[in-house]
């Protein structure tokens, strides 16, 4: 593995820890904002690593407890995948906002982003409005944060119930990838983040996407090698369009879809993690794809075989659907109102900006539950 350079920072992926020490030494407070799960597995060992004294924490949600490990709840809760999603808000800003006062952080100041998307989304967003705006690292701990949240600079929260209806671009000052944080990682987590490593062969790379076709299992000898080359193919696209305005678009294929299931589960306190929602929203869009540029059923039927082995299946009842259809207005692809859909013209090969009627949708739906 190899450091990735942007325009103006780099994602590191080895000798992160020396690298760290020397991005950090300048700042007067250094501030790590945790989720309850990166403060059990990963903060003690982030501390003997880096060897840096005094730092100061925040953990989120943190005011009632209301969202914790399964290690400290001692049994398995059935919204623990959605909890921190739910707490993605304005009002967990708010809070942050405050420890941030209370904690005396200025723009000399840094925050080390050390969890999930979450954290991630939600502390770069806070970082870069409080005072308007101080540095941050993200130091992502899931294999999702890891191949999608740290490259590209998207930031931003939900709001009344839309996912990341409030946001901005903003870069860090550096990206730290450690792959032995993934070894805590439940299934459900790594499945989350390979439905990601899926989407940037799907529309991008028709020879990953042969040999995730080979795959029969998930495991870190087999995912630690697709890490960088997810990363390097988002950064290619990143690149030539930062602020989402043409090529990188692509890169929302399966999330028109999968963003309006997620919200919707989550809505209604049901649990799926956000990869899992992705993935469903794939195979619709595929399926819509397939009608777009008239793919034969073999065609689709090579996805789902690929598809079946890793993602579950989620049901999708009358009501859960309608507020899909609801949900899809509010997406911030929109225009004029109309949702703007990324296609496959073929693996490895996308177009976007395709408009798609409401009937094609429902059409989506009703293929992933009848053939999924």
């Amino acid at each position: 593995m190899k450091n990735i350079r942007l325009k103006d920072h780099s994602i590191y992926l080895y000798d992160q820890w020396n690298n760290f020490r020397d991005l950090t030494e300048k700042y007067d407070k250094i501030i790590v904002l945790m989720d309850p799960n990166s403060k059990i597995y990963c903060y003690d060992e982030f501390k003997m690593k880096t060897e840096i004294k005094g730092l100061d924490t925040i953990v989120v949600p943190d005011k009632d407890n209301r969202c914790r490990s399964d290690v400290e709840g001692g049994a398995s809760s059935g919204i623990l995948r959605n909890c921190l999603e739910q707490y993605k808000n304005l009002e967990t800003c708010k809070f942050i906002y405050e420890r941030l006062t209370e904690l005396g952080a200025d723009r000399h100041s840094l925050l080390i982003n050390l969890g999930g998307g979450v954290i991630c989304d939600m502390g770069g967003f806070c970082a870069s409005t409080f005072m308007r705006g101080f540095d941050f690292i993200q130091f992502p701990t899931t294999l999702l944060a890891q191949v999608d949240g740290s490259v590209g600079g998207k930031l931003g929260v939900n709001f009344n119930g839309y996912k990341n209806l409030i946001g901005i671009f903003n870069n860090p000052v550096g990206v730290f990838i450690y792959d032995q944080f993934l070894v805590s990682l439940p299934e459900v987590e790594l499945r989350s983040g390979f439905a990601e490593i899926v989407k940037h062969a799907l529309i991008l790379n028709y020879n990953l996407w042969e040999q995730i076709k080979t795959m029969d299992k998930l495991n870190m000898d087999i995912l630690l090698p697709l890490i960088e080359k997810s990363i390097v193919i988002k950064k290619q696209i990143v690149q030539t369009d930062p602020g989402e305005t043409g090529k990188r678009k692509i890169l929302n294929f399966g999330h028109t879809l999968g963003h309006a299931l997620e919200t919707a589960f989550i809505n209604n306190n049901k649990s799926i993690a956000h990869g899992e929602a992705i993935a469903a929203g794939m195979i619709m869009e595929c399926y819509l794809s397939m009608a777009y540029y008239n793919h034969s059923p073999e065609w689709m039927d090579d996805i789902l075989i690929t598809f079946r082995k890793f993602f579950p299946k989620f049901e999708i009842d009358e009501d859960i659907e309608s507020e899909m259809l609801e949900n899809i207005k509010m997406d911030k692809k929109n225009r004029k109102r109309k949702p703007n859909f990324t296609l496959m013209i073929d693996i490895g090969n996308v177009e976007y900006d395709l408009e798609v009627s409401e009937t094609q949708i429902v059409k989506s739906i009703d293929y992933y539950r009848s053939n999924y």
